[in-house]
């Protein structure tokens, strides 16, 4: 039981290690426009690959609602092709979701994705 404690201790400290080298890292204004452009899609095709899990469908079964190969699902969810609105919009229909988009203010000096 207390081995379990501990990974979980180092787990958190590990965690607070990356937070604190992303907000050093997104000082570099080279390093914070490459994350924004990325950032949002990663979120996007790990939130779409969870709920395909959680709706218990294989790549396969889920290309074939949205009408794509599964190579394209493959690829999407591992974030190596560009995804459209329109794409995320039929993806979640297939899921049973519908997609909200929300715009809040920017904190001075964050990144333009939360």
């Amino acid at each position: 039981m207390k081995r379990e404690a501990k990974s979980r201790e180092e787990l958190l400290a590990g965690m607070q290690s990356l937070d604190d080298r992303l907000k050093k890292d997104l000082r570099d204004p080279e390093f914070k426009a490459r994350f924004e452009d990325f950032y949002l899609e990663a979120v996007i095709a790990e939130k779409l690959h969870d709920l395909r899990e959680k709706r218990h469908l294989t790549q396969k079964q889920l290309a074939a609602k949205v009408g794509m190969a599964q190579n394209a699902v493959s690829r999407l969810e591992n974030g190596e092709h560009s995804m459209t609105l329109r794409t995320v919009q039929r993806i979640a229909a297939a899921l049973g979701y519908s997609v909200l988009i929300d715009f809040k203010p920017m904190k001075r000096g964050a990144p333009a994705v939360a």
